[in-house]
């Protein structure tokens, strides 16, 4: 009774080592393309991070470029900023420069009109009387003076009357500091008779004369700075009307006193020289 088992036991152990094999055949397969699977996988997922770096490399240059170009719109930008920050402060300092110098023509526009409305209070009689014309400009003021006010005809010697009239201007101008004050000599085309001329020589001679006479006595009478002061004679060169009437020719014998603004160089030098000597004396009342 024990012999059949035994065959059982032999039959059966063939087919129980086929199915094991079977069995380890497909589990190694199984896991065989498991692993194709997942290399496959990691060879795509690699492929798609390469990609990705060149992707991701493609972008930082391009951000790198970017920056770049913005760098230089930056600098650019920057570089405009400090021209126009420039041009600014220039525009600044202009406009400092152009309301100064308006505020010193002001000044002067100022002092022109205190000048001129002291001359006319102060010569009112002889601008009455047709004797003395003052024009005024924004920065200049003259006075025109008939030559028989001031002098004898022919003759460069100031009368009375002529040192009354200048100590008037004198006293008008006395306190003036910052304009030239120019003394112009002028006569008609009517030659000097042979006896003047042996005294001046020829018009030009009685212009100057003249002019120099008014010059020293608004400096030593009239105690004008004499820094300020100067004379030229035109002699008839300078007409202030055609001479081809008594009347024009009459014009033309004057005297013009002329206030123009000194520069600041000359207002500069003006004042080294000034701290360097003696004050100009006081000018004293004009007279009656």
């Amino acid at each position: 009774m024990r012999i059949p088992a035994v065959r059982t036991i032999f039959v059966a152990s063939p087919l129980i080592l086929s199915l094991f094999v079977l069995s380890a055949c497909m589990v190694g397969k199984s896991a065989y393309e498991d692993e194709l699977l997942a290399r496959q996988t990691c060879q795509s997922t690699l492929k798609q991070c390469r990609q990705d770096s060149r992707d991701l490399e493609a972008g930082l240059q391009d951000l790198r470029q970017r920056v770049k170009t913005e760098t230089g719109a930056n600098a650019a930008l920057l570089e405009e900023l400090a021209t126009l920050q420039a041009e600014r402060e220039e525009n600044l300092r202009e406009v400092a420069m152009y309301q100064q110098e308006l505020k010193e023509q002001e000044t002067q526009i100022s002092r022109v009109t205190d000048t001129y409305k002291n001359l006319i209070e102060n010569l009112s009689q002889e601008i009455h009387e047709g004797k003395i014309r003052i024009d005024q400009s924004e920065t200049r003021l003259k006075l025109n003076l008939v030559d028989k006010i001031l002098f004898p005809s022919g003759s460069a010697t100031l009368t009375n009357k002529g040192r009354v009239v200048l100590d008037k201007v004198g006293f008008a101008l006395k306190d003036i500091s910052d304009r030239r004050i120019m003394i112009e000599g002028h006569t008609d085309n009517v030659p000097l008779s042979p006896k003047l001329e042996k005294i001046y020589g020829s018009n030009w001679g009685l212009s100057a004369l003249r002019a120099t006479s008014v010059v020293r006595y608004l400096h030593e009478e009239a105690g004008i700075d004499p820094r300020l002061l100067g004379a030229t004679g035109y002699s008839m060169y300078r007409p202030f009307r055609e001479n081809d009437s008594p009347q024009g020719r009459q014009a033309n014998r004057r005297i013009e006193i002329i206030l123009t603004p000194l520069t600041p160089q000359e207002m500069q030098a003006l004042h080294a020289s000034q701290t360097q000597g003696e004050a100009p004396s006081s000018a004293p009342p004009p007279g009656n």
